[in-house]
């Protein structure tokens, strides 16, 4: 979205896609239609809902939703369609070639998924722990002592930081491998890059893309000291 901004400065971004599911969307938008919900005959209210109770929620939704036909394109991280198909990833991802999916890149033909170097919208790191810088090395050094006793291969096996028993992603990316130290003294802006960075700036433009988080902290009260 930020992208599309910055290229026709128009914030109407259903003028360019007439429906999909953004989670998250006013429920009576365009970009709820073809959310899926959490699968009720009736009564869903989880239909376009931020979370994994919807199922095109995420970036392993977003490529569900294109693999069941309700999207013509996903937004979606490089390693996704490598996890969800060839034998990889959920029933839904049952049967899926990634070898029928193709990325859509920035002034060239397409390419194939594996091709994603070269043919990417912007190029951004990991999730990463956000803490205040005087508590910084003491979280560093508490997340490294969970990760050595509950990590992928921790010492104990009771627990694992990066599985989700009951539900999906909910400490860290069912994903994660495993966590990497940030240099110290570090910014967020220079930890996203400037290719992201610019993207945002641009989305930002748009009232109704802006965080609903964000946005509460640009009260007037919020800025006295």
């Amino acid at each position: 979205m930020g992208h599309i901004y910055a290229q026709t400065k128009n914030c109407q971004f259903d003028t360019f896609f007439s429906s999909g599911c953004a989670p998250g969307a006013e429920a009576n938008s365009p970009f709820c239609r073809e959310c899926k919900g959490s699968g009720k005959a009736v009564g869903d209210e989880a239909k376009c809902k931020a979370s994994a109770e919807e199922q095109y929620y995420g970036y392993a939704g977003a490529f569900r939703c294109l693999v069941e036909g309700a999207g013509d394109v996903a937004f979606i991280k490089h390693s996704i369609v490598s996890e969800n198909s060839d034998g990889n990833g959920p029933e839904w991802a049952r049967g899926v070639n990634s070898a029928d999916y193709q990325l859509i890149c920035p002034g060239k033909d397409p390419v194939p998924v594996e091709d994603f170097v070269s043919c990417h919208l912007a190029v951004v790191p990991a999730h990463a722990v956000v803490t205040r810088p005087d508590v910084r090395d003491k979280v560093v050094r508490i997340l490294q002592d969970q990760q050595t006793k509950f990590g992928t291969d921790g010492s104990d096996s009771t627990f694992r930081m990066f599985q989700s028993t009951n539900g999906k992603n909910l400490l860290f990316k069912d994903s994660t491998k495993c966590l990497q130290e940030v240099t110290s003294g570090k910014t967020y802006d220079q930890f996203l890059g400037q290719e992201y960075m610019n993207a945002m700036s641009s989305l930002r433009q748009c009232a109704d893309t802006a965080s609903d988080l964000e946005k509460s902290c640009t009260f007037h009260a919020c800025q006295q000291p």
